[in-house]
């Protein structure tokens, strides 16, 4: 009986062995298997760290070639050494203020200096400052107040001098340069545009045609100064600013100019070429009444006795539709050809319309003192 009561006992000390055993694996599986549940969850890929954005250093920028709108630098530099300034230290007795303005270099063997005469008048004794600062005296060759156009020469050889070229080519719109050296201050520049072309200013004996309006500022002091092309020319002596206007300046045309500087220096007075008729652009209302067969033409309005258009035959109301044989472009179009043909002593073939008829007539203009023409008005 004591051997199955031991018997029994071991059994159940074995039986409660492995059952602890067991509850003991049981919550260690329990406890594993809440610890994976409550464990963060882990991204399925692998880290890949960002990498910093890849700086590329920007080219070296080249130098900036120069502006085309800079055109006139290399222009200013060139043709400014022969824009000079010229100041009176002496008035004559009765003269208000010493005169002060521009000059241009047009003859650097001669000396020779064109600019305005008002510039030169009432002074007794001129100075000239070129733009290296040398003075010099200056003697006043001649001029005249009605062109306002005056020659001067400096004792002086081998000075920069600047190009003259042609205003009859400027069109309306196109870039012009002023230069002046006013009171010493050299090369002051403006830069504008051609605003138009064949105006007149006309006041007090002043008898200024023909003249180019630019917006290119000509202030005191730059009268006298170069009005230059993009090509570097000479293409006009900056005379004035209306007063009360801004952006309204005017040129004395560089074609003028030369007729008057060879007057001066050949004959020691200005001249004008004429043909003698008072003419205008004919309206187009009265073109329509007449039947004149051309766009544009000339009406002559007057007809002045004893000088070559009434001795060549032109009447009061003619109408004058070619030039040469072009067709008339303005009334600047028949200034400039009087012109050219006066320079070579040629004549000027007029197509003329009158009382429904078309004819040719030949005048040769002549060269009048001006100071004549002025007395006549």
């Amino acid at each position: 009986m004591r051997n199955g009561r031991v018997g029994r006992e071991i059994l159940f000390w074995l039986v409660g062995v492995l059952v602890g055993a067991g509850l003991i694996s049981f919550g260690r599986w329990m406890g594993w298997q809440e610890a994976q549940q409550t464990k963060p969850s882990q991204p399925t890929n692998a880290f890949q760290p960002v990498a910093a954005p890849k700086l590329e250093r920007s080219p070296e920028v080249p130098p900036m070639p120069p502006s085309p709108l800079d055109f006139w630098v290399p222009i200013v530099a060139k043709v400014g050494q022969a824009v000079v300034a010229v100041e009176s230290d002496e008035t004559a007795p009765g003269s208000f203020g010493i005169n002060a303005g521009s000059g241009v270099i047009f003859d650097g063997q001669r000396g020779l200096i064109v600019t305005n005469y008002h510039v030169t008048e009432g002074a007794q004794r001129l100075i000239v400052t070129l733009k290296d600062g040398r003075r010099f005296p200056a003697k006043f060759l001649g001029g005249d107040p009605h062109v306002d156009i005056a020659l001067l020469q400096i004792p002086a050889q081998d000075l920069p001098e600047a190009k003259f070229g042609s205003a009859e080519t400027l069109k309306e719109g196109a870039w012009v340069i002023a230069i002046g050296n006013p009171f010493g201050y050299s090369n002051t520049v403006t830069v504008g545009v051609v605003s138009a072309k064949g105006r007149s200013l006309r006041d007090e004996g002043v008898f200024l045609e023909d003249l180019i309006q630019t917006d290119a500022a000509i202030n005191p002091g730059n009268s006298g100064g170069a009005l230059v092309n993009t090509r570097g020319e000479v293409v006009g002596i900056n005379v004035a600013m209306r007063p009360g206007a801004q952006g309204i300046a005017f040129a004395i045309p560089i074609e003028i100019v030369k007729d008057v500087v060879e007057q001066l220096l050949q004959h020691q007075e200005v001249r004008q070429p004429l043909l003698g008729i008072r003419y205008e652009m004919l309206p187009e209302e009265e073109r329509q009444r007449l039947g004149v067969p051309a766009e544009r033409a000339l009406i002559i309005r007057d007809v002045s006795k004893g000088l070559p258009a009434a001795k060549a035959g032109l009447q009061q109301g003619d109408v004058i539709i070619a030039i040469n044989g072009e067709p008339v472009q303005d009334v600047q179009h028949l200034r400039t050809v009087v012109r050219r043909a006066a320079r070579v002593n040629t004549t000027v073939r007029l197509t003329i319309f009158r009382r429904g008829t078309k004819q040719e007539i030949a005048v040769k203009p002549i060269w009048v003192p001006i100071r004549q023409l002025i007395r006549q008005r």
